[in-house]
């Protein structure tokens, strides 16, 4: 008996020591899979007709990626929009961050301040966040959060951190109601695998005639930040493209990307427009606009096109009647590079000294332009997967009003790609 008891011993504890070691690891935060899509803007404002158009304003967005440590931030002067009121300067953002129990992603916009309506609408700051969560058991969360400072609607107070999608009605004095305000408008929803939270500060929808020079259908909506979890994915298509944007010599952002718009990285179109562009002391434009049109079947096929009107760069210095900045990327199934195309233009081109300089100038032709600095026209690279054009990029040679020298100014700008 004790010659067989002690085998069967050494065998139990070996049985019993095997068991504490678990047969598969615990996942951890890092190896947590999702894609990330977010976007947050300052505001955007239209009606149904689309003859009133402004924004989407300072707009960032990050997608196609399941990268962590991703960030991507806009700034946007102060506006006005006729019949509609002021809108102060907007700063946004969108990020993607590992936590300690997952992955997440968060947008948030910040407005500084707004007077709607003839004053029917007045606010301080309005700050709008959003985030998206997804934790190593595969589980979903989300938080939205609004905050406006100094709120009133008619006059009457309204507390600084409003019930989610709390409505107001919208009654004006011998007028009646034309309208509602819906405040901190909040959305989390888990549709085809993708997890959605989105907020929305402040919102006033026109549904009736009664405020002058607005059409019944006008929508104002400030304060906009979007935070989505994809199914982990490669990305197919990439690009942007926008109007003007200045950076200092720091490479800190001075002004940020005008009528910027983004390629949806599963297809589809997307576009943004201004009325017009000013960075004060420097250039002006008149209307712009960027469209992105994206494919996959039957093969990944994408385009950004960026146009501007009256270009004018510090008085008359650098003009232009019209600028088209054009780029599409191809790739043919089987392929591992794409075929990338580049119809940009230039309408009427003029730089006051060289008079050489013209609309048929060659790509990548670089010319000291005196009072200005080092300008790059039709600013050209290329990648196997990819196209980047500037139609002028500009290196300030001396201080012009808030840029310091070295600062870089870019004028029409399209990026297209397909990606693994």
């Amino acid at each position: 008996m004790k010659h067989w008891r002690v085998p069967l011993i050494g065998a139990l504890a070996v049985a019993l020591a095997g068991s504490v070691t678990p047969a598969f690891a615990a996942t951890t935060p890092a190896q947590v899979t999702t894609g990330f899509s977010g976007s947050a803007y300052g505001s955007y404002i239209f009606n149904t007709d689309k003859t009133l158009t402004s924004g989407p304003t300072a707009s960032s967005s990050l997608s196609c990626t399941g990268a962590t440590g991703k960030t991507s931030s806009n700034t946007a002067a102060a506006l006005t929009v006729a019949a509609v009121g002021n809108v102060g300067a907007a700063t946004t953002s969108v990020k993607t961050l590992l936590t300690t129990t997952g992955k997440r992603i968060e947008s948030k916009s910040t407005i500084n301040g707004t007077n709607l309506l003839g004053g029917l609408v007045t606010a301080g700051a309005i700050v709008s966040e959003s985030s998206a969560d997804k934790n190593t058991a595969g589980v979903f969360s989300g938080a939205n959060k609004t905050t406006i400072a100094d709120l009133k609607i008619l006059g009457v107070a309204v507390g600084a951190n409003p019930g989610a999608n709390t409505v107001l009605d919208l009654s004006v004095p011998l007028v009646g109601s034309v309208g509602k305000v819906t405040l901190n408008g909040q959305e989390k929803r888990l549709v085809n695998g993708v997890y959605r939270v989105a907020t929305t500060a402040l919102r006033v929808e026109v549904l009736k005639a009664g405020l002058p020079g607005l059409k019944v259908g006008t929508d104002i909506r400030l304060g906009v930040s979007i935070a989505d979890l994809t199914p982990s994915q490669i990305g197919y298509l990439a690009g942007s493209g926008f109007s003007t944007r200045a950076n200092l010599a720091s490479g800190l952002l001075n002004s940020g990307p005008t009528a910027v718009a983004y390629v949806r990285c599963g297809g589809g179109s997307t576009s943004a427009n201004v009325a017009g562009v000013n960075i004060p002391g420097l250039v002006t434009t008149g209307a712009a606009s960027t469209k992105t049109i994206g494919v996959l079947t039957p093969q990944p096929k994408v385009t950004v096109t960026n146009s501007l009107a009256g270009l004018n760069v510090l008085n008359g210095l650098i003009q232009a009647d019209a600028i088209k900045a054009e780029t599409s990327a191809t790739r043919a199934a089987g392929a591992s590079t794409a075929t990338l195309t580049d119809t940009s233009t230039f309408t009427n081109l003029r730089i006051v000294g060289l008079p050489a300089i013209n609309a048929s100038v060659p790509p990548n032709t670089v010319v000291q332009v005196a009072g200005l600095g080092q300008v790059t026209l039709h600013k050209v690279s290329k990648s196997s997967t990819g196209i980047v054009v500037t139609m002028i990029d500009v290196v300030l040679s001396q201080p012009i009003g808030a840029l310091p020298t070295g600062s870089k100014i870019q004028i029409g700008y399209s990026y297209t790609a397909i990606v693994q």
